[in-house]
């Protein structure tokens, strides 16, 4: 099993996807059910971005397309720090 695998183990109600953005400031997001990695991005990123998108889907409702706003801002926020947390607790 994959580290990769092994987070989609912990969310079974999320479909993750890989797809190709040329972007270097894209990683990732989540629409619904539906969580989008960028495969461009290294596989450790992948981890990151999974466990991130997670975060959002556990803790988060609305829209937070915008990044300057406030509650987005503190969103992504709760979500880095969430993200790190879990994965210094999976992958040490």
């Amino acid at each position: 099993m994959t580290d990769l695998e092994k987070i989609e183990d912990l969310h079974p109600e999320l479909k993750f996807w890989h797809i190709y953005v040329d972007n270097p400031h894209y990683h990732g997001s989540i629409d619904g059910n539906d969580v989008y990695i960028n495969a461009y991005q290294p596989n450790i990123d992948w981890l990151i971005t999974a466990l991130h998108e997670t975060a959002h889907f556990e803790n988060d409702v609305g829209d937070f397309s915008n990044g300057r706003n406030m509650q987005t801002m503190i969103a992504e926020k709760w979500a880095n720090y969430e993200a790190k947390k879990v994965f210094k607790k999976m992958f040490g």
